[in-house]
């Protein structure tokens, strides 16, 4: 047998495509891997050596006219069909030299189906694919190598998104025997600790605490995602996109003030600070998390301040965090100064520049004034000015709501002025805690 035998088989393989075929004949006569033949109907798994790097890739079974078509061209061959890999990853990895438990290498999961075709197997190894044949095989083996790791690459998310669907089925499973607390990162050290206290106290119900943006929460929760407390940074959001269909009323459980943080700022000089030409200065993402619209809506009120200034903040080159799906990256992003909560600017320690009450959200006989201004989380949702309030609710999908009464009463009884909130408080619609 050569591999001249092989050729159509090999020229529909993700493996050698983009390779000439006289170029790749050449290859493999000087790369010289071992063409095995497996009858039909034979038990095992073909001749896998993890122990000295060999692999082997299907050459030739299920006949070219009977292959079911591909979405694309690193989507995985079925087992028997020609260009399926068998042991290349921990042949490649080496993970038989780990420390880890020596594995019982068998084949894939589940028991592959009954092959009725007679499968010729070609046997490679990782040095073998690496090495260095000479010059004139370089363009040939440089695709060759380009299509491997495609196709590892593909491997690898296909395994990723098999567990986490593993992992989601198995949180569904759960979910109903958890006490799932939703909060916004301005409360989570609250609830953090609230929560180690409940768990002490209810180990037959653990509490599992979400942080994150009250918008991209309370979306989360409109989706059907587990929920039995939602604390939201933001009252307001709660009886706009939550009631009257997802949730009955809500309570106030404090105030706060917007602040701006960062070395040496304080509210002598928060203005000569931003505008510098080299300053910047970023928030929250504002179409997610009512700190970041709530940033952008001091801001807006800045002309109330000075006139002219609204414009000096909003379009100054340094200004930070406007993209309405900001990736990781622009997260990770520094900034000298960054717009933030009093609370997290006293927990943090850091210097920070209290803002004139016309600007910072705080005081709610300014209420008519902070109305002025507006920010449009999404198509449907527009939030209007208002003195911060932070709030929290039952949502009406909640599956344990007794316990979640329970869990609001010991939130309610931490000190929360102690962490820089400002006193708040009030009820609307029915008080989720009766």
């Amino acid at each position: 047998m050569s591999y001249n035998d092989f050729l159509p088989e090999m020229k529909s393989m993700t493996l050698f495509q983009n390779i000439n075929d006289d170029d790749l004949i050449a290859l493999l006569e000087a790369m010289k891997p071992e063409i095995v033949y497996r009858k039909a109907g034979t038990k095992g798994m073909p001749p896998v050596d993890i122990e000295n790097g060999i692999f082997c890739v299907v050459l030739k079974g299920k006949p070219l006219a009977q292959l079911e078509p591909r979405l694309d061209m690193y989507n995985m061959p079925k087992f028997g069909e020609p260009g399926m890999m068998m042991g290349e990853i921990p042949c490649l990895s080496k993970m038989h030299k780990s420390r880890a438990p020596r594995m019982k290498h068998g084949g894939p999961p589940g028991k592959p189906p009954e092959d009725i075709f007679d499968l010729y197997l070609l046997c490679m190894s990782g040095e073998m694919i690496t090495k260095y044949y000479g010059e004139q095989y370089t363009k040939a083996q440089s695709m060759m190598l380009r299509n491997f790791l495609g196709i590892l690459s593909q491997k690898v998310t296909d395994v990723r998104m098999e567990k986490a669907v593993v992992a989601a089925e198995a949180a569904a499973q759960i979910a109903p025997y958890r006490l799932h607390i939703s909060c916004a990162g301005v409360s989570f050290h609250l609830i953090k600790e609230v929560s180690e206290k409940w768990n002490t106290l209810h180990p037959e119900l653990p509490a599992i605490v979400t942080p994150g943006g009250s918008v991209n929460l309370i979306r989360d929760c409109i989706a059907g995602e587990p929920c039995d407390v939602l604390i939201s940074a933001d009252d307001t959001i709660i009886q706009t996109m939550m009631m009257p269909n997802y949730a009955n009323g809500y309570r106030i459980w404090a105030g706060n003030k917007m602040v701006i943080i960062g070395e040496g700022i304080h509210a002598g000089n928060w203005e000569e600070k931003l505008l510098a030409k080299d300053a910047t200065f970023k928030h929250h993402n504002p179409y997610a998390d009512p700190g970041g619209y709530r940033a952008v809506m001091s801001m807006l009120l800045a002309d109330l301040h000075k006139p002219g200034l609204t414009d000096l903040l909003m379009k100054h080159p340094g200004h930070m965090g406007m993209e309405k799906n900001p990736s990781i990256f622009d997260h990770l992003k520094e900034a000298t100064y960054e717009f933030t909560y009093y609370s997290s600017a006293k927990s943090s320690g850091i210097d920070h520049a209290e803002l004139p009450e016309v600007m910072d959200l705080s005081n709610p006989t300014f209420a008519d004034t902070y109305a002025k201004v507006h920010f449009s989380v999404d198509e449907k949702n527009t939030v209007i000015g208002a003195p911060i309030a932070h709030a929290l609710t039952i949502p009406r999908t909640a599956t344990h709501k007794e316990a979640a009464k329970e869990f609001i009463d010991m939130f309610l009884a931490v000190d929360k002025e102690m962490a820089g909130f400002l006193p708040r408080e009030g009820i609307v619609g029915e008080d989720p805690r009766l």
